[in-house]
């Protein structure tokens, strides 16, 4: 029995999908229709080149409550998403892959994220097993996350989501251009929890590992999202520089207490070691200013209102208010009078 109570917005990014996009549509509009009175689907084009924009028109015909957004340029699937984010009005907002995720889990879902989780993500219970190198590197990238982002990944996670509306508010308020969603879920705060499902494959194809991309983007993620790496670098310069001069030190002692120093060691010594103090030095100051830089830069709030509540009676002095009854401009007599506060 459909429920009334809700609006639902379904998004999926396309890209190179038109030989399987009749058959998601179909099945996401049913399962939809089913359960829900008010919904709609959005499909966000990611510059496919098969021809999808030329067979959306008859689909659009065809299928109620669709809406299709065509991206000028291809971009990363993250901000394709956010371009979904900010176009979608729903109470609730379901992400899926439209070759990967079944549409009969979407309601199970729901539910879980009404129940007062902020989303719920899909985590697929039959994963392709990725080879040995690409398990030990997101081995690593899992434990870097945890001590330098403070950020504890679940293995498994895919693009299955559902998002409450305080949830999608609170992201497309974070503008930045290298998105990894886990980092800006667990920034803003958002209580999650994890449901799992079978992943279905309408293509016949199966997910794959990109090693050199996800290398890249791990890359990306620990460098924008977090000042450590810059911290260790100003720890080192602080490091180099004090074995510097201490090395400085060890050549003026030297020519003070050896008689057989060899012409010239005790100068090119203390100049090299002196110049090497300076280098290093600088390379602590300048890694402090960019970490600097890069939290001043960062385009996010500066804090996430998760609830607003207030009482019944918000003044308890009615003539303290600052809402005039009536307009009192016009009248002669009240010129330069204003009630209230």
């Amino acid at each position: 029995m459909a429920n009334n109570e809700l609006l639902v917005s379904a998004l999926a990014v396309l890209h190179d999908n038109a030989a399987i996009l009749p058959a998601f549509l179909e099945d996401l509009g049913a399962v939809l229709a089913f359960q829900y009175t008010n919904y709609e689907i959005l499909l966000v084009d990611n510059g496919s080149m098969d021809g999808t924009d030329r067979m959306v028109p008859d689909l659009l015909s065809r299928h109620k409550c669709v809406r299709y957004l065509r991206l000028t340029r291809p971009t990363d699937d993250e901000t394709a998403l956010m371009a979904g984010l900010d176009a979608a009005i729903g109470d609730f907002l379901v992400t899926l892959d439209p070759d990967f995720d079944p549409p009969a889990e979407l309601a199970k879902m729901v539910e879980l994220c009404r129940g007062g989780r902020d989303m719920v993500l899909g985590v697929a219970s039959n994963p392709v097993p990725p080879g040995p190198l690409y398990t030990a590197l997101r081995r690593v990238f899992v434990s870097l996350s945890h001590r330098l982002l403070r950020v504890d990944l679940t293995v498994g996670v895919t693009r299955y989501r559902v998002l409450s509306r305080q949830a999608v508010n609170a992201l497309i308020k974070v503008r930045l251009r290298r998105r990894f969603f886990a980092l800006v879920a667990a920034d803003v705060g958002l209580a999650g929890t994890n449901h799992v499902y079978a992943q279905i494959s309408r293509s016949g194809r199966r997910p794959v590992h990109r090693l050199l991309h996800d290398v890249r983007l791990g890359m990306s993620v620990l460098v924008h999202n977090s000042i450590t790496l810059l911290r260790l670098a100003s720890v080192l310069g602080i490091l180099g520089g004090i074995m510097s001069l201490s090395y400085n030190l060890y050549a003026v002692v030297i020519f003070i207490f050896k008689r057989d120093v060899p012409p010239g060691w005790t100068t090119l010594s203390f100049a090299i070691s002196a110049l090497f103090t300076l280098v290093f030095l600088m390379l602590a100051l300048i890694g402090e200013y960019l970490s600097r830089v890069l939290e001043e830069s960062s385009v996010r709030p500066l804090y996430h209102v998760r609830d607003e509540l207030s009482s019944a009676v918000m003044l308890s002095d009615p003539a303290r208010r600052n809402v005039l009854d009536e307009s009192i401009i016009d009248e002669p007599d009240n010129v330069g009078k204003v009630r209230g506060f």
